[in-house]
């Protein structure tokens, strides 16, 4: 992993300052390795928190859920960054780049739960609201 954001931050030579740091930091090793991680999720935490507060309403999720979908996702995404350090070209800023990742990561874990929990609330007023008799065998007979 330490060749591929090497290979990154030289493949990239126009890269800004905070972007290489960010790489050089990502691709030592030791305590400095160390806190750039902690500060990346700590980043990655912060953008998922937000878009799960931004989403949060629609999704008829809250509290520790809520809590529990942005760690998840933030810890993901950290995962995925570290393994594609060598694939980021510095199109654009490495936090830009980090952060597509934790939104895709929240997004699917948010599709996932809903296939898991699925909800439809049928109301009793729901139900009279239904055709009678079964359409599949009217359709069937005609």
């Amino acid at each position: 992993m330490k060749r591929a954001s090497q290979r990154a931050a030289a493949a990239a030579p126009g890269l800004d300052a905070e972007s290489a740091e960010w790489l050089r930091a990502l691709a030592g090793t030791g305590p400095q390795r160390d806190e750039a991680l902690a500060r990346l999720h700590g980043l990655l935490v912060r953008i998922a928190r937000s878009e799960v507060a931004r989403r949060g309403p629609r999704l008829r999720v809250s509290g520790p859920e809520l809590d529990d979908l942005a760690y998840q996702a933030a810890a993901d995404a950290l995962l995925a960054i570290t393994g594609k350090l060598g694939q980021f070209r510095g199109e654009s800023r490495f936090t830009t780049w980090a952060y597509k990742f934790v939104i895709f990561e929240l997004s699917a874990k948010i599709g996932r739960h809903f296939w898991r929990n699925p909800t439809v609330p049928l109301d009793a007023e729901d139900w009279d609201r239904l055709p009678p008799g079964n359409s599949a065998e009217q359709t069937c007979t005609a």
